[in-house]
């Protein structure tokens, strides 16, 4: 962190933006934004963590075609609603935390409508989102930094990672750490673009390797050389990806709700045709 400390809040705020337009070059912009509401906008934030933005819209339209509504989601088993994360990382610990948002709104409003959370102060939203069982730093910071409009920079363990790469991190911070350390580097208005193409880098399959198995020295990467850094990277990567094309996945089926009972297959075998049984001639008795 050293290294980060001796660079001014202002270089940072310089060195983010030139790091945005240059991975403008490789990566595709963001979609348009969908307006959602304030419980909405937590159900995708368990969508996103760790995972791009592709792969979060497919498992968040599929927890609503599945699902008649959001109370049938609330009392769903975790057996029905993990298939709907297929693809995703830890599809067991998204489900269980889809259910105790559900079930934490319902029990205080009897209803679905968490609204009135924008209501209240950041520090009366924030501690109230705490209060939900299995949440994450992620989700709260998506949470009040989209549906509320503060001021905060959504930091999964992916794009943490990444950050200690780049030198915007500390190696060992946590994700609050990470999220917290950058809002000094990044505006408000600058947070979601950030946050999106800094997403898109550290969830790139070819360069993940490189983001969590080499050891990051104990005073962290040179943030003022991490923009060499990373075209170099890519650029190796492009190339690696031109000389070995990726095999393109197959497209994932769609998702049938579970009944609930085991449905076990069995193999019905044709049966074969049994050969007649040669019979020998009977002997002829001498008369």
């Amino acid at each position: 962190m050293a290294i980060l400390k001796k660079t001014k809040a202002s270089d940072l705020q310089g060195l983010c933006k030139k790091l945005v337009t240059l991975l403008k070059k490789h990566y595709k912009p963001a979609a348009h934004k969908k307006d959602r509401s304030v419980l909405e906008t937590m159900l995708y934030a368990v969508c996103l963590e760790n995972s791009t933005p592709e792969l979060a819209d497919a498992a968040y339209d599929r927890l609503h075609s599945v699902f008649h509504d959001m109370n049938e989601i609330r009392v769903s088993t975790y057996y029905e609603l993990t298939p709907v994360f297929e693809g995703l990382s830890e599809p067991e610990a998204r489900a269980a935390r889809i259910r105790a948002i559900l079930q934490y709104v319902f029990e205080i409003n009897f209803d679905f409508d968490f609204e009135p959370l924008k209501r209240k102060t950041l520090e009366l939203a924030e501690k109230q989102i705490q209060k939900i069982r299995f949440i994450t730093s992620f989700i709260q910071a998506h949470t009040l930094h989209t549906a509320l409009g503060t001021h905060m920079i959504p930091i999964d363990d992916h794009m943490r990672d990444a950050a200690v790469w780049l030198g915007l991190a500390t190696p060992g911070a946590t994700t609050h750490d990470a999220s917290d350390g950058l809002k000094a580097a990044i505006l408000k208005s600058d947070a979601p673009i950030f946050c999106h193409y800094l997403r898109l880098f550290a969830s790139d399959p070819r360069l993940l390797p490189h983001f969590t198995k080499p050891k990051p020295p104990p005073e962290g990467f040179d943030v003022e050389e991490m923009l060499d850094r990373m075209e170099d990277l890519i650029t190796n990567a492009d190339k690696l990806a031109k000389a070995k094309p990726i095999a393109k996945a197959a497209p994932s089926k769609s998702v049938a709700k579970p009944s609930g009972k085991t449905a076990v297959h069995h193999e019905t075998k044709k049966p074969t045709a049994k050969r007649p049984t040669k019979v020998a001639p009977a002997k002829k008795k001498p008369r």
